[in-house]
Order: C-alpha cells, then structure tokens, then sequence
C-alpha cells in the first residue's frame, strides 16, 4: 500500500471515531504499605542510609485517598493524584545520622514521610470494546519531605520536588457487558543538576458497572521511586504498595 493512501485511511479513522465522547471520574483509596530505605546528609556528608521497617519500624498499612478523572474516547486526556502522609515511632537499635542530627542507640525517634504525586497523561485508546488499550505519555510533579526527630534533638527536616516525563502503556478487556478488567504500566526518569529520580507505577484492577454509569472495584498498585539529590545529599529507594478500592461514574 502506498504511503498516501496509508496515511489517508489513518485520517479517516481518527476523524470517524468520536474523541469526546466520554468522561470518567473516580476516587479511590489505596490500603498502601511503604517499604525500603532512605538517607538524609549535610553540608556533602552522607547521612545514615535507614530502613523504613527495620530502623523506623513502618510496618502497618496507610489509607491513602486519591482522585482520577479521563475525557475522551480514542484520544484521551487524563489527571491523577495523590497524597501520602506517614509517619512512625520506633527505638532504634543503631546510630543513625539525619541532617545534622546524630540519633543514638536505644533513642527513641519519631520520623516523618509527605509525598505528593500528581499525573497528567494523554493515552490513545484503540480496539474494540472487549479488548483494548494502548500508549500514555505524560508528565509527573513529586513532592517529598522528610522528618525526623527525638525528644533529646528535636526535629530536622529535608525536602525535595522533581518532574519527570512519563511513558507507558495500558489495557481493558471487557468479558461481559457488566464487568470490566484493565492494568496499567508507567514510569519515567529525570536527571537535571543535583537530581536524578526514576519511577515505576503499576496497577491492575477489576470493577463491576453499575447503571446508569457507574462502577465499582478493586485493584493491587505498586509505586517504586528512586531518588538522588546530590547538594544535602539525599537519597531514598522507597516502595509503595497494596491493594486498593474505587467508585466512579462515567458518562
């Protein structure tokens, strides 16, 4: 087939198919336990690298809220975020050093985790209506900030924000007209300056719809984010998982 009519067929199909016919919005809560480590220096000298669970002692789930919403049937636009807020109290059994703070064996410390996520993705959604799915591109903004402290120190505190742009695909399959199965796969990089960040962010859910439009549903998500800032210097390689519930309505 010849170039010109290739690229024809391909504008029929774009024009024929109806790009906002829909829009989703759905809230969710993530049932999410974090996990992994994390370092926070000064002044070019590298902090103690400390495990959430074992040092911390993060072990019990978070309820995280979060909202989604998509426009758009073939070309879609899409937003979502969420919040983390998390923190732990724990007797340490090592010296761990934070910032300028030098937390000692048997100290007992309270530390602190807040992370902001937000997405906003374009996705190209083809196939017919029992299966389909395809390519995102997007962009993220997080947010992190980290505190710990004791009753013979006080509180010390770093921060960190990065932007990342976002590649990914993802899939819907509908076996019967009342149920619906998708998954999702994303990630990203960034390396500016002092600031190198990776992450990953998997999902997959079921949902039951509802008429006239709405649906209910559960899922499992992982979140890994993996992040250098060379100037305190900080370092965290964290994951955040578990599963988790929706409602919406599409229309």
């Amino acid at each position: 087939m010849k170039p010109g009519w290739m690229a024809a067929i391909c504008i029929w199909a774009w024009l024929s198919t109806p790009a906002w016919a829909m829009f989703e919005v759905e809230g969710f809560l993530w049932f999410m336990t974090p996990e992994g480590e994390a370092s926070v220096g000064i002044d070019g000298l590298r902090g103690t690298k400390a495990d959430l669970e074992n040092d911390f002692g993060y072990e019990d789930p978070e309820n995280v809220p979060g909202l989604r919403f998509i426009v758009g049937k073939t070309h879609q636009f899409g937003f979502s975020g969420f919040r983390v807020e998390t923190s732990a109290e724990n007797t340490i059994d090592r010296t761990i050093y934070f910032l300028d703070k030098e937390f000692r064996i048997k100290e007992r410390v309270f530390t602190a985790f807040d992370i902001t996520v937000l997405q906003a993705f374009y996705r190209l959604d083809v196939g017919p209506e029992i299966f389909h799915g395809g390519l995102l591109a997007g962009g993220e903004y997080i947010s992190a900030e980290a505190a710990a402290s004791s009753a013979r120190l006080g509180q010390a505190k770093a921060d960190l924000e990065t932007g990342m742009f976002l590649l990914g695909a993802f899939a819907e399959a509908n076996p019967v007209p009342f149920l619906r199965m998708r998954a999702a796969l994303m990630g990203g990089a960034f390396d500016v300056g002092d600031v190198e960040a990776r992450y990953l962010d998997f999902e997959f859910s079921a949902l039951a719809k509802i008429p006239p439009g709405f649906h209910l549903g559960a899922g499992y998500r992982y979140i890994g984010i993996d992040a250098e800032d060379s100037q305190f210097p900080l370092e965290i390689d964290l994951a955040f998982k578990g599963p988790f519930i929706f409602a919406g309505f599409e229309w």
